[in-house]
């Protein structure tokens, strides 16, 4: 019985049935950080992918309104925070991107 067969291997299943797009690297110590969609280990936050997903999810009649200064503003106002962790960036990405884009937004809409 292993951390990674009864914890970690069942989570990233549970994720790639949800369609979350899963890296599984087995139980061994990674070696490469380019594997896992990184430039080295100590980046947690994937350029490429939070710019793909947010701006995913920030459209208005299908397409994105997010330029690419804003997507890469809010990488560096998540990236500038001093005692934040993987596991507490989702909820700091929560409070930043509804504040620094609202006005982006209305203009974006013409409202």
């Amino acid at each position: 019985m292993s951390e990674y067969t009864e914890v970690e291997r069942p989570f990233l299943e549970q994720l790639a049935a949800l369609g979350w797009q899963v890296i599984d690297q087995g139980q061994k110590i990674p070696s490469d950080p380019a594997s896992s969609l990184r430039a080295n280990f100590r980046q947690w936050l994937l350029p490429d992918v939070f710019n793909k997903a947010v701006a995913g999810l920030n459209t208005y009649q299908g397409q994105p309104w997010l330029t690419p200064h804003q997507l890469q503003d809010l990488q560096e106002q998540l990236l500038r925070q001093p005692t934040l962790r993987s596991s507490s960036a989702a909820g700091s990405a929560r409070v930043i991107v509804p504040s620094s884009s609202l006005v982006s937004m209305r203009s974006a809409w013409k409202v």
